[in-house]
C-alpha cells in the first residue's frame, strides 16, 4: 500500500472512532447526555443568555433548531408563532411539531424571522450547508441565534483526552472556532451584533464537585473571560436595499432637424377612415421607400 492509501485508512479510522455522526442517530444519546448534572448546568447558563438575547428580538416566526426534542428555547420570546424541528423521530410529548433534515428545510425562502441554532452546527456532519439552509429561510433584516462550544475553553482542551478513552456522542463534534463561525457569517451576508460567552467548569459529573467550583464561574462571568465553554452569537441579516431606476427618455434633448414620429404598426388603424385596403395599400408604398 502507498503512502496515500495508508494515510486515507488512517484518516477513515480516526474518522470512524471520532468522526461526526448524523444527528438522527446520536440525539438521544445527546438528550440523556444535556439531563446529566454537566449537561443540567451547562443548560441553565446558556438559557440565561439566549433570554437576553430573545427579548430584543421581535416578529412573527421564530424557528428552533436543537441537539434535544425535550428542550424550549425560546420562551422568553415575545413572538407567537414559534415551533420546533429535528431529524430524530418525534417521541409523545415532544415539543416538535416537525421532522426534517436540518441541511434542507421544507420552508419558502425568506420566511422566517428568528432561528435557533442550539449546538447542531458542530453535530452535523455539513455544518457549511446547515449555516446556508438556515440563512435562506431567514427574512432581510430578520435574525439568527447560534450557540456553540468553544474549543478555547476548559471542555474544548478535555475533548482530545475524552476522545481518547470515550467514544461517546457528545464528544464527537466539530471543533468550530468562534473567529471562523463569524467568517462564514459574514459570507452570508449577516452582521454580528452581540456575542456572549459564559460556563468555565470543566465537564465533571458529579454535582458536588460541580457546586465546589461556582466561583470559577462567577470569575469568568464578572471579569468577560473569553474562556467559556459556549458561545451565543446574535447576527443580523443584512441586504441591501435595491431602488429601482426610472428610465430618463422624456428628459433626453430631441436632435435639432429630427421629430420622433409615431411607430408604425402592421396592424390596421382602428381610428383611420381609410378602408381596410386603402390602409394596406399605403402601408406597402411606405414599405417600398424603406432606406
Amino acid at each position: 500500500m502507498t503512502s496515500t492509501g495508508w494515510l486515507q485508512a488512517i484518516r477513515a479510522g480516526a474518522h470512524r472512532r471520532h468522526g461526526v455522526m448524523p444527528l438522527d442517530s446520536t440525539i438521544a444519546a445527546l438528550e440523556t447526555w444535556l439531563e446529566s448534572p454537566f449537561g443540567l448546568a451547562l443548560m441553565q447558563r446558556e438559557q440565561a443568555s439566549l433570554d437576553r438575547a430573545l427579548n430584543c428580538l421581535f416578529g412573527y416566526h421564530l424557528m428552533q433548531l436543537s441537539i434535544s426534542r425535550r428542550l424550549e428555547l425560546s420562551s422568553a420570546s415575545t413572538i407567537n408563532h414559534r415551533f420546533a424541528l429535528t431529524p430524530g423521530e418525534i417521541q409523545a410529548g415532544s415539543r416538535i411539531q416537525g421532522r426534517a433534515e436540518l441541511d434542507q428545510l421544507p420552508l419558502p425562502a425568506e420566511s422566517i424571522d428568528v432561528a435557533i441554532l442550539h449546538h447542531v452546527l458542530e453535530y452535523s456532519p455539513g455544518p457549511h450547508q446547515l449555516l446556508r439552509e438556515a440563512s435562506r429561510v431567514i427574512i432581510p433584516r430578520g435574525h439568527l441565534v447560534i450557540l456553540g462550544f468553544n474549543p478555547w475553553s476548559v471542555m474544548g482542551c478535555c475533548k482530545p483526552f475524552a476522545q481518547l478513552i470515550s467514544r461517546r456522542p457528545q464528544w464527537r463534534y466539530h471543533s468550530l472556532r468562534l473567529g471562523r463561525v463569524l467568517d462564514w457569517l459574514r459570507l452570508l451576508d449577516f452582521e454580528p451584533i452581540s456575542i456572549e460567552q459564559g460556563f468555565y467548569r470543566p465537564p465533571l459529573t458529579r454535582t458536588s464537585l460541580l457546586e465546589r467550583l461556582r466561583w470559577m464561574e462567577r470569575l469568568g462571568t464578572s471579569s468577560n473571560l473569553p474562556g467559556g465553554a459556549y458561545y451565543c452569537i446574535v447576527a443580523r441579516k443584512e441586504i441591501a436595499a435595491m431602488t429601482p431606476i426610472r428610465p430618463l427618455w422624456p428628459n433626453l434633448n430631441r436632435i435639432v432637424g429630427l421629430t420622433a414620429g409615431k411607430p408604425s404598426s402592421r396592424l390596421p388603424d382602428p381610428t383611420s377612415t381609410q378602408t381596410e385596403p386603402q390602409q394596406a395599400a399605403n402601408y406597402r408604398h411606405r414599405g417600398n421607400h424603406r432606406i
